[in-house]
């Protein structure tokens, strides 16, 4: 067997070195052993510089998801506008398509850079939409569709959702009932804004009494 043979070829020379020998071949044997341990080293640090490299872009990646959009508003004096704001600072609204249920409006109205909504622009619409239907008094809800195209870091994106608009009407002597806006909430996100919204208002159409 050629394990025999070498263990003693091996076993002949170390009986035939000289002490000297035997102690350079042991210097020889640790110079092997830390340079294999060197390599190991060496590996590992490699290995932990590699693992700090792909880290951070996958925390950024993180870091960097986007949040949905969700919208506020602030009511003028007379109650006859909503100015629209992203709750978040880190949003920027560029334009926005309302969508009104098609029995109050079959038109959508587009904005650039001054996001709003103004009665005027339903409240024709609904008196007609709630003939014959008897209000009570009280706060009353119009659903919309919001299409909003806004930048949010280095990204520009678009959010649709419906949303509703709180309002109550104020008789007038003479003069059709006055609408006065009360405030906006998100309701949910969709892709088609008016048929979510058609269903929406049909529920919010009190039956005729």
């Amino acid at each position: 067997m050629w394990w025999l043979v070498a263990v003693r070829v091996r076993y002949n020379t170390s009986m035939s070195e000289t002490p000297e020998a035997r102690t350079r071949r042991r210097w020889i044997t640790m110079g092997e052993i830390i340079g294999i341990a060197a390599l190991v080293i060496s590996g590992l640090s490699y290995w932990d510089a590699h693992q700090e490299r792909v880290a951070p872009p996958k925390a950024a990646a993180v870091a960097t998801k986007a949040k949905p959009l969700v919208l506020t508003g602030t009511l003028s004096a007379a109650r006859d506008r909503i100015d629209l704001h992203p709750a978040s600072s880190d949003d920027v609204i560029q334009t926005q398509t309302i969508r009104f249920p098609a029995s109050v409006r079959v038109d959508a109205v587009d904005t650039t850079g001054n996001a709003r909504i103004e009665a005027a622009w339903f409240e024709d619409g609904l008196r007609a939409a709630l003939k014959g239907a008897k209000l009570h008094a009280g706060r009353h809800r119009l659903a919309v569709g919001i299409e909003t195209n806004y930048v949010t870091g280095d990204a520009t994106r678009t959010d649709r959702a419906v949303y509703d608009i709180g309002y109550t009407l104020h008789e007038r002597l003479l003069r059709s009932d006055a609408v006065a806006i009360e405030g906006v909430s998100l309701v949910r996100r969709t892709a088609d804004l008016q048929a979510a919204v058609d269903a929406r208002f049909a529920g919010q159409v009190p039956k005729p009494e």
